[in-house]
């Protein structure tokens, strides 16, 4: 018999939807497979859920916080439930846009330079902090809050619109400011058209 697999999806992150689809496709490729699988939502009833089905394995397939910062990861080793996904200290640390970057520069791993942006307790802006930009980092530069998934509420922006960016992110308590790195333009030789 085919082991049983509970998929985690949903969840309260900014990224539910986009999770959701993750568990309905994991679910039907594992489904083709004759695996046992359900899917389930990570409430107030999911140990409950956990306990009645007995997984062999859960499959996390929640996005952003609370799925992927090591949050679900330490309730699932708490009471010593298999799951896929990186373990609970990987999961935070990599959530965390600074303390990566502070690891990435202690290992020589190149990363754009930035500043951390911490909002007043009033979410007041100083309008020096375009001057600071400037000053530190050029512009455009990438916004971003320090603990969201994938990319959520990233925004490039230049001097003009900087302080119109933050007040966008002004529900975070800390933001990065980040080296704006272009892409590289890439030259394709089309096969049959040379002259």
């Amino acid at each position: 018999m085919k082991k049983k697999v509970l998929i985690l999806g949903g969840g309260i992150s900014k990224e539910r939807l986009i999770s959701l689809e993750t568990a309905k496709s994991v679910f039907n490729e594992l489904k083709k497979k004759n695996y046992n699988v359900i899917i389930c939502e990570p409430d107030f009833d999911l140990l409950k859920n956990i306990k009645n089905f007995k997984p062999n394995v859960i499959f996390n397939a929640l996005h952003g916080q609370y799925g992927e910062d090591g949050y679900i990861q330490s309730i699932l080793e708490s009471q010593k439930i298999k799951y896929t996904h990186s373990g609970v200290l990987a999961s935070s640390l990599a959530m965390d846009k600074e303390i990566s970057k502070k690891i990435y520069l202690k290992n020589n791993i190149l990363t754009p330079k930035y500043i951390k942006f911490k909002f007043d307790i009033n979410n007041k802006i100083d309008k020096k902090i375009s001057q600071l930009v400037d000053k530190k980092l050029k512009f455009p530069v990438v916004i971003k809050p320090i603990n969201e998934g994938s990319s959520v509420n990233v925004f490039i922006c230049d001097k003009k619109n900087i302080i119109k960016t933050l007040k966008l992110l002004k529900n975070y308590k800390q933001i990065i400011i980040e080296e704006f790195i272009a892409g590289r333009e890439i030259q394709v030789a089309i096969l049959g058209n040379k002259k």
